[in-house]
């Protein structure tokens, strides 16, 4: 019987999905470097590569993907941000109620990401259930580019926690959801303002709340059929 070495399975594909993950990865080691700018960029331009792997996936096909994706995904969405997060506010391992408080949310949103991650792959639907990890993460990084209150932080990360493994269905992000997504990433990677980092908020805080109405908007399942 023929055995295929891992790398021959790779296609154009999982090209991006393994940028991704080495983007993630960059991104906390910059961290370590002390640029919190630069590892904001890299995991914004890794969310930007996990679009974009889908993209070339529908066309092209691939055989292993599906379960190269899911742990790219673990390092960029669920690993980098709370690291980021970690770092920016200067987090330790002390008995304070705000720094144990801030682990506990960063400890739930890990272990959420995968549970939501795992769902992905095992399930069928033509949509997601629960938000997306690059959402969460998003949104975690952003409001530490804020430098909003490290409490506020924490309590994101308890929502998105939440949010990653709730049977709520969300679209995914294709059709016309694409462009203004991509505009808005790469607005975040080109302009390093409050500003920016305010409009991503606001993408997903609409993604988070119209999205799933505007799936369930048709009881006989019109608008879950066009995300096929």
């Amino acid at each position: 019987m023929k055995r295929d070495d891992v790398v021959s399975m790779l296609s154009l594909a999982d090209s991006f999905t393994i940028v991704n993950g080495v983007l993630g990865l960059f991104a906390m080691l910059l961290l370590l470097s002390g640029d919190t700018r630069w590892a904001f960029i890299f995991i914004m331009l890794a969310v930007l590569a996990d679009g974009l792997d889908g993209a070339v996936a529908r066309r092209l096909g691939g055989s292993i993907g599906v379960y190269l994706d899911q742990f790219a995904d673990m390092v960029s969405f669920c690993a980098a941000p709370l690291v980021f997060a970690y770092y920016t506010y200067d987090v330790s391992f002390v008995l304070s109620v705000e720094h144990v408080a801030f682990l506990a949310g960063a400890g739930l949103f890990l272990v959420c990401g995968m549970l939501h991650l795992v769902r992905y792959h095992v399930g069928d639907e033509p949509f997601f259930v629960g938000i997306t990890t690059p959402a969460a993460a998003i949104v975690v990084v952003a409001l530490s580019q804020l430098m909003v209150p490290m409490w506020i932080v924490a309590a994101a990360m308890y929502v998105m926690a939440v949010l990653m493994v709730v049977g709520v269905p969300f679209p995914r992000i294709r059709g016309w959801l694409y462009p203004p997504s991509v505009a808005l990433l790469f607005l975040a990677v080109f302009f390093d303002t409050w500003e920016t980092y305010l409009l991503l908020l606001a993408g997903v805080a609409a993604y988070a709340v119209a999205g799933p109405l505007w799936l369930l908007r048709d009881t006989d399942g019109g608008a879950r059929e066009s995300y096929k």
